[in-house]
C-alpha cells in the first residue's frame, strides 16, 4: 500500500521543503481541488500541479471536488497529474464515461453519505474508486463514517473490483494495517504528515 500526502494539510508557502522534510513518511502526493460549490471552501488553483510536476518527481494524484469536472479534468492532466478523481455526485455516468475515453487514469469519488450502489454506474469504467470517509473540503476534520466499515462495505459490494483503490480522510496511523489487510493501495494521510 502507497501513502500518498495530502499538500492541503501542509504549509503550502513552504511546500518543497516540507516535502523534503517529511519524504520519509509517503510514496507520492495528494491534490485537492475545490470550487466553493461542492464544498465549503476554494482549494489551491489547479495550477499547483504544474509547480509541483516541474519541481518533484512525485506521482501526483488530483482528486476534483467541483462541479465542472469536464474542464478541470482537463487541465490537471495538462498540468502533469497522474490520476485524476472527480465525484459520482457531480459527473453523470456519461460524462464519466467521456472523460474515461479522453484520459486512461480517470478515477470515481464517493462522499461519506451517497449510497455505495452509486458507483456501480461507474465503477466498470473507473481506473480508481477514491472512498472518502470525511465531508469534502477541509483538512483534519473528524471522520464522518467509520473508516474501516466504509472499506468493508465496498469490497462487500464489489467482490470483483481488481483496479486502484484509494482511502481519503482522517486516515491514522494506527488505521494502515488494517487497511493494508484490506487490499487498500493507496492511503491518503495529511494531518497525520504534516502536523507532527
Amino acid at each position: 500500500m502507497k501513502i500518498s500526502a495530502s499538500i492541503q494539510a501542509s504549509n503550502i508557502y513552504n511546500l518543497l521543503n516540507e516535502l523534503d522534510e517529511y519524504s520519509d513518511s509517503f510514496d507520492q502526493l495528494h491534490v485537492d481541488i475545490t470550487d466553493g460549490n461542492f464544498t465549503n471552501n476554494i482549494s489551491l488553483p489547479v495550477a499547483i500541479i504544474e509547480y509541483i510536476k516541474n519541481n518533484t518527481d512525485y506521482v501526483i494524484d488530483t482528486h476534483l471536488m467541483l462541479n465542472n469536472n469536464e474542464l478541470f479534468t482537463q487541465k490537471a492532466f495538462e498540468y502533469g497529474s497522474d490520476i485524476v478523481t472527480v465525484h459520482c455526485e457531480t459527473t453523470t455516468p456519461e460524462i464519466f464515461k467521456s472523460l474515461v475515453n479522453q484520459f486512461t487514469y480517470v478515477g470515481v469519488g464517493i462522499i461519506p453519505t451517497t449510497n455505495m450502489k452509486t458507483l456501480s454506474s461507474y465503477i466498470n469504467e473507473a481506473y480508481s474508486v477514491l472512498l472518502l470517509t470525511v465531508n469534502p473540503g477541509f483538512s483534519n476534520q473528524g471522520k464522518a463514517v467509520n473508516l474501516i466499515d466504509r472499506v468493508q462495505e465496498f469490497k462487500d459490494l464489489y467482490p470483483n473490483y481488481s483496479n486502484l483503490l484509494i482511502v481519503d480522510g482522517g486516515v491514522k496511523k494506527e488505521e494502515l494495517e488494517s487497511l493494508r489487510n484490506l487490499d487498500v493501495d493507496i492511503a491518503v494521510q495529511g494531518g497525520a504528515i504534516f502536523a507532527k
